[in-house]
């Protein structure tokens, strides 16, 4: 399993890394032409859309996705595939008509402002799009394809911002041009996958098996709310008690931060195919652990670099009104990681206890609420990314208890916990020392120092988490499993 997962990883993090890399090279140009009102209603417009991506197909995918790997017969996978995609497409087809018949009404909703109805327009039919090329594209997952998977990642992410950066650099379209390039790649990602995928779906429809593929992604749509809530309540609770430009700069942080959401993304993709294919392996639950740790080893000094260099991207990347990104930075990097880790404990899928998950996410999307309205009176965006980073800590913690009861794997706490503590340790101590001796002026000294302390940093817990023996044979392992 682990030299299939670290396959399947390098492409879709590979994929991944390019998407994330092109749009960090663009920033610097859209944060010259948008201002952070504009970056505060695509944010505000792109939360709408995950909660649509959620709602309307009733999270159907996750139930083909938990079907698929159980069943052998290929005939019944391309039943699965196929009923699961003609619902979707009913569905967004459905959501399309509503949306625009009531485009003012949620317009001004949304927005507080009527003279945003082409953009919400415009919006709308990018997240339809984004969402028949999601089930498509994820049909590539589920098959283990992940080098064609990643081949569509691409050409999506091409096609995307470069029809983007056309539209709003050169023909001056503005917010509009974002989410027409968003389109463009979508349908031109969706048309590639289904190439890729064609056998895989027919016209054919079975109820029972969509009844099937629904009692299992039903719990989980109110389950996928809440995370919804958890991961997008601070930029409600900013509008409602700041500014949209507070919304824009904190939005600016958030892109930043998910630096480390991109070794997430590639985890997450290969790793839940799987283990859903190989958990009842006796080998699976020791090779999960051995994962899990080389995981950390990456995605620690990764934060501890987020977090202490980030008023130095702030100044390359973008503008001095976007400045005040610096101090959410650390907080919501360390807040993305935890909200994911989740995939690390499978038991509550495997076993199927989507009404356990359902809770957990409740109780997780009560907290944030809570706390933002809480704390950002008192501290502002920073109090938002405090909000953030308790509810993932409650939210990871419940599923790491609960998971270990349905599929138990023996996890080294004691390393992980004291790993984590070596790189809370080295950020808060670098960033308190610059803070009040050099008031955090970039200079050469400065970026030195903070080198050091992230290279010292991030020696401590590779030997905490791996070992020294194990380092040295690291590199050879996985240039030979790569090859």
């Amino acid at each position: 399993m682990i030299k299939q997962f670290l396959k399947d990883s390098f492409f879709y993090s590979f994929a991944n890394i390019l998407s994330r890399g092109i749009l960090f090279l663009l920033l610097p140009l859209y944060t010259r032409v948008l201002s952070p009102g504009d970056y505060g209603v695509i944010d505000i417009l792109t939360i709408f859309g995950a909660l649509v991506n959620i709602v309307v197909t009733l999270e159907i995918f996750q139930g083909l996705a938990r079907s698929y790997s159980d069943v052998h017969d290929e005939s019944e996978k391309i039943a699965y595939s196929s009923t699961a995609l003609w619902f979707t497409l009913c569905a967004y087809a459905f959501f399309a008509l509503i949306a625009l018949f009531f485009s003012r009404e949620l317009a001004s909703f949304l927005l507080d402002s009527l003279e945003s109805v082409k953009i919400f327009q415009v919006a709308m039919l990018s997240f339809v799009a984004n969402g028949i090329f999601y089930l498509l594209h994820g049909q590539l997952r589920w098959q283990l394809r992940s080098k064609n998977y990643a081949i569509v990642s691409i050409v999506f992410t091409l096609i995307t911002t470069g029809a983007s950066a056309i539209l709003v650099l050169i023909i001056g379209l503005g917010i509009l041009g974002i989410f027409y390039g968003q389109i463009a790649g979508a349908i031109a990602g969706s048309i590639i996958s289904w190439l890729f995928a064609r056998d895989s779906f027919k016209l054919l429809f079975f109820w029972n098996k969509c009844k099937e593929m629904l009692m299992f992604s039903l719990p989980l749509v109110l389950s996928s709310i809440n995370v919804f809530i958890m991961l997008y309540t601070d930029r409600v609770a900013i509008k409602k008690l700041m500014t949209i430009s507070d919304v824009g700069i904190y939005g600016i942080g958030y892109r930043f931060a998910s630096i480390v959401g991109l070794l997430m993304v590639g985890v997450n993709l290969a790793l839940t195919p799987l283990i859903y294919s190989k958990y009842s392996a006796e080998a699976t639950r020791n090779e999960l652990v051995m994962i899990f740790r080389y995981f950390l080893a990456i995605a620690l000094p990764l934060i501890m670099l987020i977090s202490l260099f980030s008023q130095e991207f702030l100044w390359l990347f973008t503008t001095p009104q976007y400045y005040n990104a610096w101090s959410v930075m650390p907080i919501l990097a360390a807040a993305i990681l935890l909200s994911n880790m989740y995939i690390f404990m499978p038991g509550l899928d495997i076993a199927k206890k989507t009404k356990n998950i359902s809770t957990i996410n409740i109780t997780a999307a009560i907290s944030n609420i809570a706390l933002n309205f809480i704390l950002i009176p008192f501290w502002g965006i920073v109090g938002a990314a405090l909000a953030s980073l308790v509810s993932s800590f409650v939210m990871f913690s419940m599923y790491a208890f609960l998971s270990q009861k349905y599929y138990f794997v023996p996890h080294n706490w004691h390393r992980i916990v004291g790993a984590t503590i070596v790189s809370i340790f080295t950020i808060l101590l670098s960033l308190i020392c610059f803070y009040y001796f050099d008031n955090y002026i970039i200079t050469t000294l400065s970026v030195l120092l903070k080198i050091s302390a992230t290279i010292i940093g991030s020696g401590i817990v590779l030997c905490l988490l791996i070992g020294s023996k194990k380092i040295k044979n690291l590199k050879t392992y996985g240039l030979a499993v790569i090859r």
